[in-house]
């Protein structure tokens, strides 16, 4: 299994290390694919002003956007019921874990409700954000995703944890997403600047997501432009488990590797961080701190204007003796997606996932999911 591993994280990480910089190579020398490149991103630019919300001028100069989206999602699973999305798979095959059979569910929980607020100051704009959706309680109440501030690179309030790699996230239907990447909302205080055009640093102090923790994570983030299509970013995080320490580092990155199609990849490493993960584990077991290995990976690729396809696959290695006896966690989600009008977007999405023990016992799960948002 380690050996798989191995050959999957060489792959991503020459993709990265060799793609990207010879894309943005290429893209530069060659004037037509540079042409065809920022026609794309003139239609990205336009595309998102045309999606964004409503925008309603405040007294003292202040304006504030309402966005947002309502979404159903229909779920039909063929080995286990997964619920609400496919957290479960981090159980199937145990004895608390969901039921075997067929299953069928519609929801629309993810449905979401943000405002951004921009005041203009005499020292640069004060920016908020507050979101929420409707996964609270276990689905159906209302619930906090986001809430911070922004000033002069100060940004406080509960974001998104820095160390997480959120432009090289896969994009699926499926709310949970593919094994292998970091995924925890926290209450922080972080610093963002740009030592040069093309570079962005972050370093933040964080709760953390694990109740027993010791101390705030302290994460630091930077990210590398080669040009709007093509970046590298680092990211890494330090925190301490009943007095025992914990790091992880991500690498990532996102390649417009050809007209309409976009290539992300993401390699993450480190001992303790399992509450951090997609399909959360014990941090620390039997006294010491857990090691994780994990990749994740996407090609989308833009098939016309209104049609997109994408094939994403996440994979995460567990160190001895964690926590349900989970050794490895694999997913494949394959997505086809309609937008008719900016506004709305229709899909469909075939979905698989495996759970490993150390004794090579394998449990997997598949789920077709049809989706359909209407973004305001």
């Amino acid at each position: 299994m380690k050996s798989n591993l191995v050959a999957r994280t060489a792959l991503a990480g020459g993709a990265l290390a060799v793609l990207l910089p010879a894309v943005g190579a290429a893209q530069t020398a060659d004037p037509q694919a540079r042409i065809a490149a920022l026609e794309q991103r003139v239609a990205e630019l336009e595309s998102q002003q045309q999606s964004s919300g409503p925008t309603l001028d405040m007294p003292g100069g202040m304006s504030v956007e309402i966005y947002g989206y309502a979404k159903a999602d229909l779920f039909f699973d063929q080995d286990y019921d997964l619920g609400n999305t496919i957290f479960s798979l981090g159980s199937v095959g145990l004895p608390n874990g969901p039921e075997e059979g067929d299953f069928q569910n519609a929801i629309a929980y993810e449905s979401r409700l943000g405002v951004n607020t921009t005041l203009p100051t005499e020292m640069g704009d004060i920016k908020t954000t507050i979101e929420g959706d409707f996964y609270g309680g276990g689905g159906g109440e209302f619930r906090l995703r986001l809430a911070y501030g922004e000033f002069m690179g100060l940004q406080a309030g509960k974001n998104w944890t820095n160390w997480m790699p959120l432009d090289s996230y896969p994009l699926t239907l499926d709310f949970q997403g593919p094994a292998g990447i970091p995924f925890a909302r926290e209450a922080q205080v972080r610093y963002t600047f740009n030592p040069t055009d093309a570079l962005e640093a972050s370093f933040s102090l964080e709760d953390d997501p694990n109740d027993e923790s010791d101390r705030f994570a302290v994460t630091a983030a930077g990210q590398y432009s080669f040009n709007d299509s093509n970046s590298v970013r680092l990211g890494a995080v330090s925190r301490s488990i009943d007095d025992e320490d914990g790091y992880g580092v991500v690498l990532s990155g996102v390649a417009g590797l050809w007209q309409g199609g976009t290539f992300v990849g993401n390699y993450i490493h480190g001992e303790g961080i399992g509450s951090y993960m997609v399909f959360p584990t014990d941090d620390v077991y039997d006294g010491n701190a857990v090691e994780t290995d994990a990749v994740s990976l996407q090609v989308r690729q833009e098939v016309t204007d209104k049609i997109t396809l994408s094939a994403a696959y996440g994979y995460r290695e567990i160190g001895d003796g964690a926590v349900n006896d989970t050794e490895e966690i694999e997913t494949i989600h394959l997505t086809a997606t309609y937008t008719p009008v900016e506004q709305v977007t229709m899909g469909v999405e075939y979905i698989t996932g495996e759970r490993t023990e150390f004794d090579g016992d394998s449990y997997d799960a598949d789920r077709v999911q049809a989706s359909v948002q209407y973004d305001f």
